[in-house]
């Protein structure tokens, strides 16, 4: 007898495709929304409301995760050891 759910090759699929489609769509988000940040001047974005430290926080964090979906594409690299939840962990109200 086994306890909870068991498993079964349709679960261990639908679960596989839906993680890496989360992923796919939570990436093209990321290259979507720092391309809005990227053409936001920092004085518009002090102008609604934020701090010249949130302005760099988040652009600096959504630069950091853009990187990461790059790096994901193939279309860059990363040469060393780098914690891409550096800023972006700032963003989330939980450190």
């Amino acid at each position: 007898m086994s306890v909870g759910f068991s498993a079964t090759k349709a679960d261990f699929d639908a679960k596989a495709g839906s993680l890496a489609l989360a992923l796919r769509q939570a990436l093209a988000n990321i290259k979507e929304f720092q391309a809005v940040l990227a053409a936001t001047a920092d004085a518009t974005l002090t102008a609604d409301g934020y701090t010249s430290g949130e302005v760099a926080t988040l652009k600096s964090a959504y630069t950091d995760l853009d990187k990461l979906r790059t790096i994901y594409e193939g279309t860059q690299t990363q040469g060393s050891t780098y914690d891409f939840r550096q800023f972006a962990k700032l963003l989330t109200g939980v450190v």
